[in-house]
């Protein structure tokens, strides 16, 4: 589990996990991918500041010219808000149809109730 100063201080960690938006609200961190029978499931922790909410409405795979999308999320519902607790740390599954390895420039862009959020999805 990652300490609850985590989400307060801006650490070199931090910054390579989600390196193209270190202003968002959150910041997620892809942990690990694992095939299932229907595609692919992604772990991530989101980190965020504790006791607040966010709502995560949708997420997408995107791998150079193709889109997929997320069609279930374990750990929080899409369309409702979340809050992040003491720790600031939400760990969420999401599974996507993407049959085949994931390439390490996959990205995942994650659809808020405050615009979206771009990260890698894979460390």
């Amino acid at each position: 589990m990652l300490p609850a100063t985590f989400a307060a201080v801006d650490t070199p960690f931090a910054a390579t996990a989600q390196v193209n938006q270190l202003d968002a609200d959150i910041n997620i961190i892809p942990d690990k991918t694992v095939k299932t029978d229907e595609g692919i499931r992604i772990s991530l922790c989101i980190v965020g500041i504790p006791h607040t909410s966010q709502r995560i409405d949708g997420i997408d795979l995107v791998m150079g010219p193709k889109l997929v999308k997320a069609t279930d999320i374990d750990g929080i519902d899409f369309e409702r808000y979340f809050q992040f607790e003491d720790e600031g740390v939400q760990v969420i599954e999401v599974d996507f149809p993407f049959k085949g390895t994931l390439p390490k420039n996959a990205k995942l862009i994650f659809h808020t109730a405050k615009g979206d959020i771009e990260s890698p999805a894979k460390q």
